[in-house]
């Protein structure tokens, strides 16, 4: 039956063979499980079989001291929120705060105190520990929230979905299409989760328009289309709460603008347009083209890519232009996994 090491792992780093041993010794005795490594070089190439819970580096060390080790540590995904402290001969302010600024949790000076290392080393691991559990339950409490809200989208969703004469997989469509550009855009990767989350609720404020000229079965008359362009601002009444995040609230006021600034409701131009709103303005434009209307048949995945490319510098950004033709394959993909049951 294998056994499992539950001891606290330290690896310790120095050129001196003296150093090791002592330190090795003090924290063994103390029930740690210690690891040593003569150099930086032997240091970064056993973390592709030990990772530790801490790191005790020697500044002083041939080729690579222990500032530069430490900084290639913290640029490495796996050991970046590891602890280090330092140990060195040297105890003037400037070499200390030198260590701290390559990201050392703290500092010990030769000659070794055994109690002093123990409990340094200690209090490392228990304030790792700590933080380990708060990311833990952080995670947790924003789960939870991101739960919350995800239900709270999904009731709008369907309010709308019952006042509109649009469907659902017209909904679930425009907001896989909205994932994929997203994904791809350099942008932080909230901005991208909040764009996923909510793009479904675009149309919201239809919840405001009259039933006559939101199920009318044929095209809109000019009038009946102005009570249509108000459709983002009674969206963005109902969702204009501090709590509400600016991205939802963006993609509903604004995804019906245009990248030449002819679009509604406030004629925003290029850059202005925010990128989530972009991002939706594109989805919805695809897939109101691959859809049956009362008033029109549904156009080809062809068809449809080549306007929605014709439209780049007139409605679209021609950078989210490009990144659309990467990814038109998806969307057929996404188009025919969504397929209304008569098209």
């Amino acid at each position: 039956m294998p056994m499992f090491n539950n001891k606290p792992k330290v690896l310790i780093v120095d050129d001196e063979p003296v150093n090791l041993r002592i330190l090795g010794s003090i924290l063994q005795q103390n029930g740690f499980d210690v690891g040593f490594a003569n150099n930086a070089s032997q240091a970064l190439a056993s973390l592709e079989y030990r990772i530790p819970d801490i790191f005790i580096l020697d500044i002083m060390m041939p080729n690579i001291d222990g500032y530069e080790l430490a900084l290639q540590l913290r640029s490495l995904p796996k050991t970046e929120s590891i602890p280090v402290i330092f140990i060195s001969a040297l105890n003037d302010t400037d070499s200390i705060i030198k260590g701290f600024d390559a990201g050392g949790a703290d500092y010990i000076t030769k000659p070794f105190n055994h109690r002093e290392v123990v409990a340094r080393v200690n209090n490392q691991l228990e304030l790792k520990n700590y933080r380990e559990s708060l990311e833990i339950r952080v995670k947790e409490q924003v789960l939870e929230i991101e739960t919350i809200t995800m239900t709270l989208v999904e009731v709008l969703e369907n309010a709308n979905y019952y006042r509109d004469d649009e469907t659902g997989f017209h909904i679930r469509r425009v907001t896989e299409f909205s994932k994929q550009l997203a994904q791809r855009l350099a942008i932080p990767e909230f901005k991208k989760r909040e764009i996923g989350l909510y793009a479904s609720l675009h149309d919201i404020g239809k919840i405001g328009i009259p039933d006559s000229i939101l199920r009318k079965p044929a095209r809109l008359t000019e009038e009946e289309f102005e009570v249509i362009k108000k459709h983002p601002i009674i969206g963005y009444n109902i969702l204009n709460k501090e709590q509400i995040p600016d991205t939802a609230k963006n993609i509903v006021l604004y995804h019906h603008e245009k990248w030449d600034g002819s679009g509604y409701p406030k004629q925003l131009v290029g850059n202005d347009i925010p990128i989530e709103a972009q991002v939706v303005a594109l989805a919805d434009m695809y897939d109101a083209l691959r859809s049956r209307r009362v008033y029109k048949q549904p156009f080809t995945a062809e068809e449809t890519e080549q306007i929605i490319i014709n439209n780049a510098n007139t409605h679209f950004d021609p950078n989210l232009i490009e990144i659309f033709k990467m990814i038109k394959v998806q969307f057929r993909a996404i188009s025919e996994k969504y397929k209304e049951e008569i098209e």
